[in-house]
């Protein structure tokens, strides 16, 4: 009873979700709606991250640089090539998913600390890259591009219209990875976290899982970047997320949000993005040591994340008297 209760409580507060997040860009000015864009657009990474680490149980620091590969491939092609942006996106998926593959393939051999090392040179390397290549990326100058507009076919202001297509992005994306981690596929990621030789034995094959897995995670980065670019009208070095702080902000907000939770992601990126600038705007001096203090309260006391202590505290109230007992 206390399940189905769960499930039905889940799905009404995601419908309602959803409707709110739908009326936001009708509701508030436009400088309001770029911030929850942003915030859609930062959930994606971390969706990634939920399931390479949360459910994968391998550790990435390198989103910001797949989130980059995406953001960069969109910029060249729209502003050097005359491309419409929606026409980008694919190969934005296609270029950052073989990235990921390609830089997982070390996760074969390795795993945990010396697995997080290959992925946070790659971070710290991107930006330095991006710059090696200036004439083509345009360097810490940024490359500009046509950021995308509402079809004239359709009412919508440009800023409402940017914001329901990364609304659209994110919730495709919520719902193929919560569909992907219920079935037998998240059976088995649980299985290879938890022990890689008893997953084997299983028959869950380890090596393509973990590849898999790797290019999924950075195919949702490159998807953001490609909308980033597409939105913001504009990437370069200096672009945060684009660099080893963007992939420290991904893993921070499926810490804070909940790794192996369905909103998890989704409520981490809304904390990451808005909290730091919230801080700041009380105390810029201590803002960085509060933001850093909460992270680690988060971390001590709730250890599955601001959703999943949610979740828990649903169970205690909806939980029948006896079971209490």
């Amino acid at each position: 009873m206390t399940l189905t209760l769960r499930r039905r409580a889940f799905r009404v507060l995601c419908v309602l979700l959803l409707v709110a997040a739908a009326l936001i860009p009708f509701l508030n000015p436009p400088y309001v709606v770029q911030d929850y864009t942003r915030i859609c657009v930062v959930a994606l990474p971390a969706i990634g991250l939920s399931l390479l680490t949360g459910y994968g149980g391998l550790i990435s620091l390198g989103q910001g640089a797949f989130f980059g590969i995406g953001a960069y491939t969109t910029a060249i092609l729209v502003a050097d090539h005359g491309w419409a942006w929606w026409a980008t996106v694919p190969l934005a998926l296609v270029l950052a998913f073989a990235a990921g593959m390609l830089v997982g393939t070390p996760a074969l051999r390795i795993r945990g600390v010396y697995l997080a090392i290959i992925t946070l040179v790659l971070g710290a390397l991107f930006p330095s890259v991006v710059m090696r290549f200036g004439a083509l990326t345009g360097g810490n100058q940024g490359k500009p591009l046509s950021a995308m507009a509402a079809p004239p076919w359709l009412p919508l202001a440009g800023d409402q219209f940017r914001y329901l297509v990364c609304l659209g992005a994110l919730v495709i994306a919520l719902v193929l990875t919560r569909n992907l981690t219920r079935g037998q596929a998240g059976r088995a990621l649980v299985a290879m976290r938890d022990d890689e030789t008893a997953a084997a034995l299983m028959g869950v094959d380890v090596a393509r899982t973990k590849l898999a897995l790797f290019g999924i995670s950075a195919a949702l980065a490159g998807l953001a970047g490609s909308l980033f670019a597409a939105t913001h009208g504009i990437v370069s070095s200096e672009t945060a997320y684009v660099t080893l702080t963007g992939s420290i902000q991904f893993l921070a907000a499926i810490v804070i949000g909940g790794a192996t939770t369905a909103l998890g992601p989704l409520i981490g990126a809304a904390v990451t993005e808005r909290l730091p600038d919230l801080l700041s705007d009380i105390d810029p001096v201590l803002a960085p040591a509060v933001y850093g203090a909460l992270l680690v309260a988060v971390v001590l006391v709730m250890r599955d994340g601001l959703a999943g202590f949610a979740g828990r505290v649903f169970d205690s109230i909806t939980r029948p008297k006896k079971e209490r007992r």
